[in-house]
């Protein structure tokens, strides 16, 4: 495991001025307004959350990361990751994977692809890449043992990469953390590196998915600040409607967006 820096922005959301922003205001109605079934997307640059902003302290934010994965793991966040990575291996019937998995976090979805890997002795490459310093920090403490995947800081949205220099592109769990033309942005060098494929995997915004989140929150988890970013990422996300725009504005091809976990999660599908 090794960690490259990039003097880019730590992340979008904590460090970027407001004017600077190409959504300088709040986007807290996108391009569709709320609904019996689902809210008005609630997003603002200027109040991010608790995990993206400057100065966290360490040990809060060794918590939340550590209390995301748990959640990751438990509730099939990992499962349903690798159940593309094993359907994209299998149809190309390739004997090796290069991956690039954007914000990263502590990299928990690269180390539980480098373990089954690793079980199915299928060699693989993993650049796992994350905005925030202190993140990644972790992240190296969690990769000791996993020389398979390389850490890397950069902004999701300028990233330094050639074309289709990856076999397999993924994004867990961090397009909500943008507005809306940013993360067009992401979604732009998504498909612009994967060689093969590519794997973005988010919250689905509606009422059910909030008010349920909220519940389970309190009754789950002992951590203030996560329960508080918990909320704000549900409303935050996208909707399955709202993503296709997205996608189709970043210009993607082959694509398909699938329904998860009930009304908790989605996937965008596409090849290269």
């Amino acid at each position: 495991m090794s960690l490259f820096k990039h003097q880019r922005p730590a992340h979008p959301a904590a460090s970027w001025a407001p004017s600077e922003l190409p959504d300088a205001r709040p986007d807290f109605s996108w391009e569709s307004g709320g609904s019996l079934l689902v809210p008005v997307r609630r997003f603002d640059p200027n109040e991010p959350e608790e995990v993206d902003r400057p100065g966290m302290d360490a040990a809060l934010l060794r918590e939340e990361m550590q209390t995301l994965e748990r959640f990751n793991r438990r509730l099939y966040g990992h499962d349903l990751v690798l159940r593309y990575v094993e359907r994209l291996v299998d149809s190309c019937k390739a004997a090796s994977l290069s991956i690039l998995d954007l914000g990263t976090g502590v990299a928990d979805i690269p180390r539980a692809i480098a373990a089954w890997a690793r079980r199915r002795r299928f060699p693989v490459s993993i650049t796992a890449v994350d905005g925030n310093a202190e993140i990644l920090r972790l992240a190296g403490e969690s990769c000791r043992d996993w020389p398979e995947i390389q850490l890397a800081q950069y902004d999701l949205r300028l990233l330094p990469y050639e074309t289709a220099s990856f076999d397999l592109v993924l994004c867990s769990l961090a397009l909500h953390h943008f507005a809306a033309s940013d993360a067009v942005a992401v979604l732009q060098n998504v498909q612009r590196l994967a060689a093969r494929g590519y794997v973005v995997n988010d919250l689905r915004r509606n009422w059910l998915a909030i008010c349920s989140t909220e519940v389970l929150m309190w009754a789950l988890c002992r951590s203030p600040v996560f329960r508080g970013d918990a909320a704000r990422s549900c409303r935050a996300a996208f909707t399955v409607e709202e993503l296709r725009a997205l996608a189709q504005r970043a210009g993607l091809n082959h694509f398909q967006i699938k329904r998860h976990h009930a009304v908790f999660r989605m996937v965008l599908e596409g090849r290269a």
